[in-house]
């Protein structure tokens, strides 16, 4: 049975798109740990995993898990780990649009991986920078 959320999110729509974001991140979180289970499989092959592709692929995970451990909290009501989880996502989704931008950075299917993690983590931005989640965890 799943839990629920804490009472101090009333709005149905906020509750919905915490729902939906904290799915999202569920997402995120398991491409990543997918992601490091190939590198893993493939390490043997240096035209597939590269050095950077470990160090990248190993951070992800682990920032993956803490994220979507903070967007838990959010979901539950937690005006701080909303913040949190604001600043982190979006640092992020910046960080994953730097590496997809440089050329010969990484192999190609490790930016299809990144792709599809920031493809998750722009709309966990956008859902919490919509108005209704914004007036849930607005200052009280």
């Amino acid at each position: 049975m799943a839990k629920q959320m804490s009472p101090t999110v009333t709005d149905p729509d906020a509750r919905e798109k915490l729902h939906l974001a904290r799915v999202l991140l569920g997402g995120y979180a398991a491409v990543s740990v997918l992601t490091l289970l190939a590198i893993v499989v493939f390490s043997g092959n240096p035209d597939i995993v590269t050095d950077a592709v470990w160090i990248r692929g190993s951070i992800i995970a682990v920032a993956s898990l803490i994220t979507f451990a903070i967007g838990v909290s959010m979901a539950k009501g937690s005006r701080s780990s909303y913040r949190r989880l604001q600043i982190i996502a979006l640092a992020q989704v910046v960080a994953i649009i730097v590496i997809e931008s440089v050329p010969g950075s990484f192999p190609v299917w490790f930016k299809i991986a990144n792709g599809v993690c920031g493809a998750l983590l722009i709309t966990v931005v956008l859902l919490t920078f919509a108005r209704t989640v914004r007036a849930t965890f607005a200052a009280r």
